[in-house]
């Protein structure tokens, strides 16, 4: 029978697993819908990887995807380009994101 410390300590183990893993998610998932964005708009190479750039600094507090999703879509908007659903592209990078991690998950050396 696992003490309680022991079963403490697993908890936190997990706890502190299930959040870098909602952490890795939600950076790939941001990283996924800039590069979706920008091939979205025809970016040139630059500019995407600016657009991936100042994605990727949007502060990862509360509000943060009404945040992205208002950023991509002024960006979308300055471009002409007003019709594509950015919920819905966002629920699908996030989709996409979350696969890619449970199927090959990054090394430790990799995510520091």
């Amino acid at each position: 029978m696992p003490t309680f410390e022991e079963r403490e300590h697993a908890f936190e183990a997990k706890f502190a697993h299930d959040e870098e893993f909602r952490f890795l998610v939600s950076a790939r998932r941001d990283k996924l819908f800039a590069h979706w964005a920008a091939a979205t708009l025809k970016l040139s190479r630059s500019d995407e990887d600016a657009l991936v750039k100042a994605v990727l600094a949007i502060s990862d507090a509360r509000g943060h995807d009404e945040a992205l999703l208002r950023y991509v879509a002024e960006i979308m908007s300055a471009h002409g380009h007003v019709d594509a659903d950015l919920s819905d592209a966002l629920a699908h990078c996030g989709q996409e994101a979350r696969r890619q991690l449970i199927e090959a998950p990054p090394e430790q050396s990799e995510v520091l």
